[in-house]
């Protein structure tokens, strides 16, 4: 499924995010690419929350975020929302592919007491798939 590509809207900016996903193995890969910020993270986390619902449980998620440049605190805190909803369920939600840029966000805000961050997206499912 993917939202963001092709949609319509007078405003830019909240199209700057696009979201891509799909099953691999008992994962489910969610790519982003763009700005996660206050007019896109609602667009991550409904995306990322309904696409959960349709994995068998417990959800194993994967953001690839290689492609997000910029996130600002309603980006984190979609993030923490995903984070809580996987692990209520049972499963994880972790990271992979950050740029130097959004890692630093990351450690700064003191999510990465939370957020295991891979290197590459296959790392992330390869370390979740054998869970």
């Amino acid at each position: 499924m993917s939202l963001g590509a092709g949609d319509t809207s007078d405003h830019a900016a909240a199209d700057a995010l696009h979201v891509r996903s799909e099953v691999r193995g008992p994962c489910l890969l969610v790519e982003a690419d763009g700005e996660l910020t206050i007019l896109t993270a609602e667009r991550l986390r409904e995306h990322v929350l309904a696409e959960m619902r349709e994995v068998p449980a417990p959800p194993r998620i994967v953001l690839d975020a290689g492609g997000v440049g910029f996130c600002d605190s309603s980006g984190l805190n979609a993030l923490i929302i995903i984070w809580k909803a996987a692990h209520r369920a049972g499963g994880e939600f972790v990271l992979a592919d950050l740029d130097r840029r959004f890692r630093t966000i990351i450690e700064r805000s003191g999510l990465d007491r939370h957020l295991v961050a891979h290197p590459t997206a296959e790392q992330a499912l390869d370390a979740l798939a054998a869970d």
